[in-house]
């Protein structure tokens, strides 16, 4: 489970971890609005770009560490 929070380099990524509370935080509100309502809730538009704005954050950082490569590296196992 760590692995989801790490970087290639295996340290800690704080922006990963701060992705995945973010998706946390929003999909349990909904979670519990449409339960607590007791019929389905769309998700709003500000859930919605809340999920959007953390997700884009964690690619503009893995392409500004990787200077705008796409990720394939030759060094990567199965290669």
């Amino acid at each position: 489970m760590m692995g989801l929070f790490t970087d290639d380099a295996g340290n800690l990524s704080s922006t990963r971890v701060f992705t995945a509370v973010i998706i946390a935080v929003v999909l349990f509100n909904w979670t519990y609005a449409t339960v607590r309502s007791g019929s389905w809730q769309p998700l709003d538009l500000d859930a919605t770009l809340t999920l959007a704005g953390a997700l884009a954050a964690k690619v503009c950082q893995k392409f500004a560490e990787s200077g705008g490569e796409s990720g394939d590296r030759t060094d990567s196992p199965g290669k």
